[in-house]
């Protein structure tokens, strides 16, 4: 399988190996070694060595060996279902749709090859992280999926959360507003942060507190009212509150990264292996029914188990 990048911006005259484990770190920086002294690394072209730098324009092309699929959650439920739309409560885990070694490990891929009976028109409305669990549209036809997007992006569809977060708040409700957009200067391609100015997105999210978990953990219900990449995720780090269990905001992005080759639980992570963050309600207007149409999914085990130990502290 080939497949090609473009080196963004923040990377020039870089070690094309620690450009490849930096940007996908889905294989090890001994893999991707093997990878260029096999010659199935080529940068503009010409086939790299393991001293080759790489900068900001680059076009990168790996010849990747077939992989097996992953191990991955597929443990998802249809919790709603008519002529024109499925509700699925995903678990966390399994991403909604992917590539490379994830191609045919993700939620799309087996909702349309792989479920019986397959939904093979089966198409994403939106999207959750592959780590954050709860409800996702899928439309069965381009006409619904269009009409759906269409109030996703005029932001007609209400959506709440809960989260387990570190830190109670001061407030029991309030308002984040904060422009969201790619983290700059950062390693990790998909860390996102508050980015005031051009490359920044306005993003809102509202929240409320549910219950103190103990004394230094909370239970928040969260009302995102923009979608940008990680808002949620980003907004509570940048009050001080993150989420339980999130390594990409609460590490740098050194840790961030050697934890990425063994994603071994951490003390920190409270015994969850994902961050506690659930997409429980999705409300919006049918698009070809004009009901209401409210979806929700409970609360999956391993969040449930989490509250529960952290109520017991």
């Amino acid at each position: 399988m080939v497949v090609s990048s473009s080196v963004p911006v923040n990377f020039k005259q870089v070690n094309i190996i620690t450009y490849l484990a930096t940007r996908f770190t889905y294989l090890s920086q001994e893999t991707w070694l093997d990878l260029v002294e096999q010659q199935r690394i080529t940068c503009n072209g010409l086939v790299c060595q393991s001293a080759t730098l790489v900068s900001q324009g680059d076009i990168v092309t790996c010849d990747l060996p077939d992989f097996a699929p992953p191990p991955v959650n597929l443990a998802y439920s249809i919790v709603y279902e008519d002529r024109w739309l499925l509700g699925i409560n995903k678990p966390g885990g399994l991403r909604v749709h992917s590539k490379g070694k994830f191609v045919t490990a993700n939620l799309i891929y087996h909702l349309r090859y792989e479920h019986e009976p397959p939904y093979a028109e089966a198409r994403l409305v939106n999207r959750l992280d592959a780590d954050t669990s709860g409800v996702i549209l899928v439309a069965r036809d381009e006409e619904t999926r269009r009409l759906l997007g269409q109030q996703f992006a005029e932001q007609l569809v209400h959506k709440e959360y809960v989260a387990v977060v570190n830190g109670i708040p001061a407030k029991e409700e309030g308002t984040i507003d904060l422009p969201v957009g790619r983290a700059q200067g950062s390693k990790v391609k998909q860390r996102q942060w508050v980015v005031e100015g051009d490359g920044g997105k306005t993003a809102v999210s509202h929240y409320q507190l549910i219950a103190p978990l103990g004394s230094q953990h909370a239970l928040l219900r969260l009302f995102p009212k923009s979608g940008r990449t990680h808002q949620l995720r980003v907004h509570l780090a940048a009050i001080g509150h993150p989420i339980v269990g999130d390594a990409l905001y609460t590490m740098d992005d050194d840790t961030f990264l050697d934890w990425c080759q063994q994603r071994q639980p951490i003390p920190s992570m409270q015994g969850i292996t994902r961050q506690a963050l659930h997409c429980q309600l999705t409300r919006f207007t049918h698009p070809m029914t004009r009901q209401l149409c409210t979806i929700e999914a409970p609360l999956p085990d391993d969040m449930n188990q989490l509250i529960a130990r952290l109520q017991a502290k």
